[in-house]
């Protein structure tokens, strides 16, 4: 029997006060998104498209949601078969969507963020077809792919997740038959590092707002982004730079991980990885205690300068244990020169 996510937490040496925040959260994320999947498999406008996936992304797919998580979802839809065509799509996706808002709201979730402007139904076709093209980006394919592979939990549709999934992973597999023995996911982690890029400048361009109110949303934004987006992105670096050759069981399972158990299972293959990561969970430990807070406390955290001061400082000194958590697992390999060169 496997050894729960408390126990791996403390063999790593961290408290057990702390072990049980983390399970706490994963609770509480693993029953919200169990009580969304069971109503969302009652849904007939579900029923009515076959090959969707539905798949939560963020806090809820990381297994560290609370009380005032939103849920991100995204839609994807396998219609690589010309049997798995949708007639009339428009007005399919609508009563979905208006089915899905529902059930959202009986569950007393937030509502979608951005008024329902990325409530879309992607084309799996569509999203390989425009892998690493112009049109990636801006089409929204890239972050649902990203999103997929690192931080996802299906909420519906299982089997066309799964198999969405492994087709992306096939997609940064084309050169593996040529380099069997040898191969390393330099493909994927390039992606993997540029996703973390464009998040950061994304976040410089938000950061031209005029009103106080909103400036202080963006520090919070850019807040959670130097641990949760970081550690979602990096703790899959670290476990994929722990192979010496990689296969498409080893990349998928990895993709099954939440950030934590990517961390925890890099851990127990390379200890020498666990003086930074002992510390750097130290650190995730608070900014998941800050992150409890209600919206608004939350907000007047942030409006004074000098708990501006220590959040950042706390964020930076995280930003520098998952470095040398990477580091540590990289140079082992001989994968550290491909992550920066």
């Amino acid at each position: 029997m496997s050894a729960s996510l408390h126990d791996r937490l403390r063999a790593v040496g961290l408290s057990t006060e702390m072990c049980t925040t983390f399970e706490r959260r994963r609770s509480h994320s693993i029953k919200r998104v169990e009580q969304f999947t069971h109503r969302l498999a009652a849904l007939p406008e579900l029923t009515a498209y076959p090959g969707l996936a539905i798949y939560t992304a963020g806090s809820h797919a990381r297994e560290e949601a609370s009380e005032h998580s939103d849920v991100d979802l995204f839609f994807i839809h396998d219609d690589r078969k010309a049997d798995a065509r949708v007639d009339g799509p428009r007005m399919k996706t609508m009563a979905i969507m208006s089915g899905v808002a529902h059930e959202m709201s009986v569950m007393r979730l937030p509502p979608p963020s951005n008024d329902g402007e990325y409530l879309k139904i992607l084309s799996l076709e569509e999203i390989l077809k425009h892998l690493g093209s112009p049109e990636d980006d801006h089409l929204n394919h890239f972050t649902a792919r990203m999103l997929l592979l690192l931080e996802s939990a299906p909420v519906y549709g299982k089997r066309a997740y799964n198999a969405a999934m492994g087709a992306v992973v096939d997609a940064y597999l084309r050169d593996y038959k040529d380099h069997a023995k040898d191969f390393r996911p330099i493909f994927l982690a390039n992606d993997i590092l540029r996703y973390w890029k464009t998040v950061c400048l994304n976040y410089e361009h938000k950061r031209n707002q005029r009103k106080e109110a909103l400036k202080i949303k963006q520090k919070i934004r850019n807040f959670k982004l130097g641990y949760s987006r970081l550690l979602t992105c990096f703790a899959t670096i670290a476990v994929l730079s722990s192979f010496n050759h990689t296969k498409k069981r080893d990349i998928v399972e990895v993709c099954h991980m939440t950030p934590i158990e990517r961390l925890l299972t890099l851990f127990e293959k390379h200890p020498a990885v666990g003086g930074p990561l002992l510390d750097a969970l130290r650190q995730y430990h608070w900014f998941l205690e800050k992150t409890e807070l209600p919206t608004e406390e939350l907000e007047r955290y942030f409006g004074e300068r000098d708990n501006r001061i220590t959040a950042f400082g706390n964020a930076k000194a995280f930003g520098d244990h998952i470095y040398q958590v990477v580091r540590v697992s990289a140079e082992a390999t001989g994968t550290f020169r491909y992550l920066v060169v």
